[in-house]
């Protein structure tokens, strides 16, 4: 195990890394300030995920916050701000938030998000963003774009958000402004499990040790990119790059070590 920490006298890190048994526990550590999306913010996760996908001994991403909330979505006042903030910073910062949207979903590794608290405007497309979600029985997205007279076009949510939940509850969530708990969020989709608070992390280690059980990361990846790629293409474009894809994941030892295991296992049955 191996974990991210500033050197003495430094500032926390914004975001820690800490490596367990082939997972990257990815944390949002600005509890005092909720976890906000900064500034820095993109080019900060940018860096950490280009780090873990390199990491050829990883075969999962967790997704967390510390302290008692997920994210709090912009950092106001430095984000956004009532008297203005200069449009060009404010524009660039926009497109790193989807930036790092676009490479969560493009990442050779599962990314499980474990929503320990309120994931608020973007920091809720943060968690959807991720491939699975688990949830603390205190968790909640709050859609609140519209308290700030602001759209609920951010981070991908108009894109996301239907495909998870579907349109006609995606438009009510989005354009009245709720606030889903983790039960009402699980019934709907967005969560796979709701669990104690406590037993959060341990919830979604037990999901990445079950991805790794059941695919070797090569295969991951392409199962991870042929979905992504399935929710913006018609069936026969689909069809055409599963049958590439497919037929190269069985050229790989990946696949040829463990074919061989299955069929001795048949054989002494």
């Amino acid at each position: 195990m191996s974990t991210h920490t500033p050197a003495a006298g430094t500032a926390p890190a914004a975001i820690l890394i800490e490596r367990r048994e082939g997972v990257a526990i990815v944390t949002l550590n600005r509890p005092r300030e909720r976890n906000p999306l900064g500034l820095g913010f993109p080019d900060q996760m940018l860096g950490v995920l280009q780090q873990l996908d390199d990491d050829l001994g990883l075969h999962a991403v967790v997704l967390t916050g510390a302290g008692n909330v997920f994210c709090a979505g912009a950092e106001l006042g430095h984000v956004v701000n009532p008297d203005g903030v200069d449009a060009e910073l404010q524009f660039r910062f926009i497109r790193g938030l989807h930036k790092v949207v676009q490479r969560i979903r493009e990442l050779e590794l599962p990314v499980i998000a474990a929503v320990n608290g309120a994931a608020v405007g973007g920091g809720a497309a943060l968690a959807m963003a991720c491939d699975i979600a688990v949830a603390s029985d205190k968790a909640r997205y709050f859609f609140a774009f519209g308290r700030l007279g602001a759209a609920a076009c951010d981070m991908g949510c108009s894109y996301l958000l239907p495909r998870i939940v579907g349109s006609v509850r995606a438009r009510h969530w989005l354009l009245t402004g709720a606030s889903v708990e983790a039960e009402a969020g699980r019934a709907a989709g967005l969560f796979v499990d709701v669990v104690p608070g406590e037993h959060l992390l341990d919830a979604a280690l037990a999901i990445a040790a079950s991805i790794k059980q059941a695919t070797p990361r090569r295969a991951g990846a392409a199962s991870k990119l042929a979905i992504a790629r399935g929710e913006d293409t018609d069936l026969q474009s689909c069809l055409s790059y599963e049958a590439y894809v497919q037929n190269y994941l069985f050229s790989t030892d990946d696949h040829k070590s463990r074919l061989r295991a299955l069929m001795e296992q048949q054989k002494r049955k």
